[in-house]
């Protein structure tokens, strides 16, 4: 039963223009959704990212707290903290064996869970990026996914045009409470996807 709420709600999610933080106890497992791709598309995301989590959770319970999870068309971005190497590796390796999986953007630290404070910081930041995306002329057709920790932020997915992308990397980099942005994020440019 608890599995077809889960689905039910990625389903509901991933059809968002905007989904907001979700925490599980003191981790957040979600963050900033903007979204204008197809159903299909999300769908497809939203399946390999459920497929990533079971077998993280399946390895080991507290991956499924201590480890966040963001899947863009393939592209596998890792969050969180463990205590040490081999734990970052095999959740790694874990993430390799699903089906899909292209490419993996590895960010998980070598230290201890933030802490609650850390967590609801990053939840008032995330509205604050999101207000401000949402009153800048020039990022309406935008198709990425931010995630927070600990004041950087993680940027992955496809902007419309260079333009558009620049721009919204400035108005992160300039919301108040941000300390980074690391993109990795791609545009459209003549209808191809570039770096």
């Amino acid at each position: 039963m608890r599995l077809i709420f889960v689905s039910c709600l990625c389903v509901c999610l991933a059809g968002c223009q905007f989904a907001g933080t979700i925490y599980t106890g003191v981790h957040k497992v979600g963050s900033i959704l903007l979204d204008d791709r197809s159903f299909s598309d999300d769908w497809n995301d939203t399946k390999m990212n459920l497929a990533i989590r079971d077998a993280l959770t399946r390895q080991n319970g507290q991956y499924a707290i201590d480890i966040e999870v963001t899947v863009f068309e393939g592209q596998v971005l890792l969050n969180g903290a463990l205590p040490n190497l081999e734990l970052i590796d095999q959740v790694v390796q874990t993430v390799w064996s699903v089906s899909g999986v292209q490419r993996i953007y590895n960010y998980i630290r070598i230290d201890n869970p933030p802490s609650l404070e850390i967590v609801n910081q990053d939840a008032v930041l995330s509205a604050k990026i999101r207000m401000e995306l949402s009153l800048t002329a020039g990022i309406s057709s935008v198709n990425y996914k931010l995630v927070m920790e600990n004041g950087t932020v993680y940027m992955i997915g496809i902007a419309q045009s260079r333009e558009e992308l620049e721009k919204t990397i400035a108005v992160v980099k300039n919301t108040p409470g941000v300390t980074q942005v690391i993109s990795l994020m791609r545009y459209k440019k003549d209808g191809k996807k570039v770096f």
